[in-house]
């Protein structure tokens, strides 16, 4: 059987390596498979991509290259690498050896059970604890807002067969977030649970500010929940306006007060005004701002050039374009 591994890269030059000495330990152990490594190079500006070209293959481990034009980010790459893949089974991995190669076996256990997607659950993350709070953070948030949850600490390590694969590349929108469309798309499903180590060398190529948009393509991409909520803010703001206009006037008639005099009550509700206004723009503004993309209909990523083993021993496989 064939299997695809996909693998997004941005300036892992440091993990190449020591990343294909692990598969191939990984590829001995299941010599009644092939394994088809595709790395998506998403922008990389060290040298990553001639250290990959320069990978040794086997009959039963090979590699592909896909060299986007530019940095489009983690999810735009894991789904190039989705729609040039081959495989009767797509595994999904970090370059950056936080996700064991080790545990493809049992993947691969699953999936003979009949599971269509299999997917790691991380027990125990060797990361700052700012990172673990925002992380458990946003698990949290998007199950209490999100019409299908995702189970809690599944990144996009995993399984996933080829029928759900080709339902994945069928799906049009652009805020793509792996875990969140493979939840949405249901069959069966299972957990495996594995301690996520430190990253083998290096920092990681994806800052704070990508993290944050993809939290936030998740949230606004697969949930109405904002939408309704800014809805709500906007009622209970003006039902606070209506409550406060009849207690100081019953006050006036009933207990011979006056209406209160000067500016405090009037900055008080403008305040409150103002912020409830610009909440529920900012709101609307997301899913505008979405839909405007979305109407562009830009492809998701650019390729640049596709790379094969110049080799004789490599497998020839049909190369998608």
């Amino acid at each position: 059987m064939l299997i695809s591994l996909v693998i997004a890269t941005l300036n892992e030059a440091k993990n190449i390596s020591s990343l294909w000495g692990r598969l191939q330990e990984v590829a001995g152990s299941m010599p009644q498979h092939t394994l088809e490594t595709l790395f998506v190079d998403d922008g990389s500006t060290d040298e990553t991509v001639s250290l990959i070209r320069k990978l040794p293959v086997t009959t039963s481990l090979h590699w592909k290259l896909v060299k986007l034009s530019r940095n489009f980010g983690h999810q735009a790459a894991v789904s190039g690498g989705m729609f040039h893949c081959n495989g009767n089974v797509v595994v999904f991995l970090d370059a950056d050896l936080q996700d064991p190669p080790e545990l493809i076996p049992k993947f691969l256990e699953k999936f003979n059970e009949g599971y269509d997607v299999v997917y790691g659950v991380r027990k125990n993350r060797k990361e700052s604890l700012w990172l673990k709070l925002c992380f458990a953070g946003f698990y949290k948030i998007y199950n209490l807002m999100a019409e299908q949850p995702i189970p809690a600490d599944a990144g996009d390590f995993g399984l996933i067969s080829r029928k759900v694969i080709a339902l994945l590349n069928s799906m049009p929108e652009n805020d793509r977030l792996l875990r969140c469309m493979r939840s949405w798309v249901g069959f069966r499903q299972i957990g495996i649970p594995y301690d996520r180590p430190a990253r083998h060398e290096g920092v990681s190529g994806y800052r704070l500010w990508r993290r944050i948009e993809g939290a936030l393509d998740g949230l606004f991409g697969y949930s109405k929940l904002p939408i309704r909520f800014a809805a709500l803010i906007g009622l209970i703001v003006i039902l606070t306006g209506f409550a406060y206009l009849a207690w100081v006037y019953c006050g006036w008639l009933f207990l011979g007060g006056q209406p209160v005099q000067g500016w405090i009550s009037i900055v008080t509700l403008g305040f409150i005004l103002a912020g409830a206004n610009i909440l529920v723009t900012a709101i609307v503004g997301e899913y505008a701002c979405r839909i405007y993309f979305q109407a562009k209909t830009r492809p998701l990523f650019v390729v640049e050039d596709i790379y094969l083993p110049e080799t004789p021993d490599a497998p020839i496989f049909p190369l998608k374009t």
